[in-house]
């Protein structure tokens, strides 16, 4: 099968049968695997961007298969068509570099989960989940945005002279000066999981204000670890001379053992030891892949479902 004498003839007319004709051989002849394609060049790929202006959504979906499968070679010419005088180009073109970009960051998700042991890099990891569903966002602002709040921290108090008091200071920043809150409201919304989306709103579920807490409290240098009690995630300041739970979810409520155990008990869990025990860094990311896969399941996001699904395989081998 020859692609560049057809894609020569979609340049002069953007014409439904013959772009159609085009993405069913193709598909034909990825499935079967008989016949060999020849790849497209540069002025292939850029006419078929072009042909991105055509508003009929049939041939739109026959170009967006051929171009999604060159890959990321095809990236720059997407890329220019962001600089195009249509409308439509730009926005398509947009779309379908976005949808590249998840691909690429979802691989990198799924190899960062397959090496690092229990102790992985939890908070690289946690960048590394937000890039698979907002390939665009700004790692670098919100980790300096994390940084101002230690550096606050910092200044009202030292962390090394009193632990205690470091967290009364987190508090003060975190909660009662940025509003940061627990979202009992709409507590399975996905954007609870993701840290960027939790920033932006100062809205989160347990586990993603944990997590943020406990990223301000690393840059502090505190003994700061996560508690996957079930049904509720808190954390745990363990030193020599303290033992303090501390609920970010609640607005970073003070909590002793016995407390902890109440809790657990009044939630029909019981109490075994195990339950208030540091979980590591890779269980952390474990439990909010878990929780993301049942909020896109009960949704009947399917497509998202499955990709979650993929992580949860790769977290837990």
């Amino acid at each position: 099968m020859y692609i560049r004498p057809i894609v020569n003839k979609m340049k002069l007319i953007s014409c439904k049968a013959t772009v159609q004709l085009f993405a069913n051989r193709f598909m034909q002849a990825q499935l079967a695997n008989l016949m060999d394609i020849n790849p497209l060049s540069e002025e292939d790929k850029t006419a078929l961007v072009r042909l991105l202006s055509d508003p009929d959504p049939d041939i739109f979906r026959s170009i967006r298969l051929v171009l999604l499968n060159c890959g990321m070679e095809v990236r720059s010419c997407l890329q220019a068509g962001l600089d195009s005088d249509d409308r439509l180009v730009r926005q398509r073109s947009w779309k379908l570099i976005t949808l590249l970009d998840r691909k690429t960051a979802d691989a990198d998700f799924i190899s960062f989960c397959r090496r690092g042991g229990e102790n992985l890099n939890l908070e690289k990891g946690s960048w590394s989940l937000i890039k698979t569903t907002f390939p665009h966002f700004d790692q670098e602002s919100y980790q300096k945005v994390l940084d101002g709040y230690a550096e606050r921290v910092r200044k009202d108090c030292d962390p090394e002279q009193s632990f205690p008091a470091t967290l009364m200071a987190i508090n003060r920043v975190f909660f009662h000066e940025e509003g940061f809150i627990g979202d009992k409201i709409n507590y399975y919304d996905p954007q609870n999981s993701y840290l960027n989306r939790v920033m932006d709103r100062k809205l989160g579920n347990p586990i993603s204000l944990c997590l943020l807490y406990l990223f301000i409290a690393r840059r502090l240098n505190l003994p700061l670890v996560g508690v996957a009690m079930p049904g509720h995630f808190i954390l745990r300041l363990q030193s020599s001379t303290f033992n303090i739970f501390v609920d970010p979810f609640n607005m970073g409520n003070f909590l002793t053992q016995s407390q902890c155990e109440e809790r657990l008990k009044r939630c029909g869990f019981g109490f075994e030891s195990d339950f208030l025990s540091p979980v590591s860094p890779r269980r952390i990311l474990l439990r909010i892949c878990s929780n993301l896969h049942q909020i896109y399941q009960k949704a009947q996001h399917l497509g998202e479902r499955d990709r979650i699904q993929k992580y949860l395989i790769n977290l837990a081998n």
